[in-house]
């Protein structure tokens, strides 16, 4: 897997290093303070990214910060978006295809773009 990487703005960009996350079994290292996640529960890693006490947090607007990149959001949502990118966790599947994507927006446009003629 490529790990994928946000900027600022909270879009993806590949990172060009490998995750090697291909299983549910597998736990990385928070790049603070070293506590082992488990990559398959998106909640508890968002939850590590605001309670993490390792964090240097300049200002308000670090209350989540990536145990991956250096990202960082002062919303709860930005960050599980962001960290979906890392996981490659796609939630969102497609009613009409085998598609899936980690962002629900990313599912409407793509049904927009490959489905509305059969919806209509």
């Amino acid at each position: 897997w490529q790990q994928m990487v946000g900027d600022q703005t909270g879009d993806d960009v590949f990172s060009g290093q490998d995750t090697g996350a291909q299983n549910s079994q597998e736990v990385i290292s928070c790049k603070y303070c070293e506590v082992q996640l488990p990559l398959d529960h998106t909640d508890v890693l968002v939850d590590h990214c605001k309670l993490c006490s390792s964090v240097v947090r300049p200002d308000s607007s670090y209350t989540y910060v990536c145990v991956f990149c250096v990202y960082h959001s002062f919303f709860h949502e930005r960050m599980k978006r962001h960290i979906r990118a890392h996981t490659s966790e796609k939630p969102f599947k497609c009613p009409y295809c085998a598609r899936r994507c980690s962002r629900k927006d990313n599912l409407m446009q793509h049904i927009e773009i490959k489905h509305s003629k059969t919806l209509s």
